[in-house]
């Protein structure tokens, strides 16, 4: 069992760790929805692109399905490379600077 340390709250009075994590909860998952939404949409993104990118680079129907298919090796082999920058790192970090260059670098691609 650890003991519980505390902090200051808003009026002055200390606050558990456990009390303090409480209140932050819904923040957490809102980042956390966030982020599964940027998952979501890029791959949404991808599935709408695929038929024009099929017809301007004329490629067959079976071709099309080796193009997910890498698509996906790279996005879980990223995805494990990520958690290891967050442990070196820290995953507050990590993730906030992967949310960040995900809304850049979809933005600067957008506005092409």
């Amino acid at each position: 069992m650890s003991a519980a340390t505390s902090v200051e709250s808003l009026d002055g009075g200390p606050v558990s760790d456990q009390v303090a994590n409480h209140t932050r909860r819904w923040w957490i998952l809102a980042v956390l929805g966030v982020a599964q939404l940027m998952v979501i949409l890029d791959n949404t993104i991808v599935n709408i692109a695929l038929p024009t990118a099929q017809h301007d680079l004329h490629f067959s129907n079976a071709d099309r399905q080796w193009i997910v298919t890498a698509y996906s090796l790279a996005f879980g082999s990223l995805l494990l490379l990520g958690g290891r920058i967050g442990d070196i790192i820290g995953r507050k970090r990590a993730l906030v600077i992967g949310l960040v260059g995900f809304a850049v670098a979809s933005a600067s691609v957008g506005r092409r």
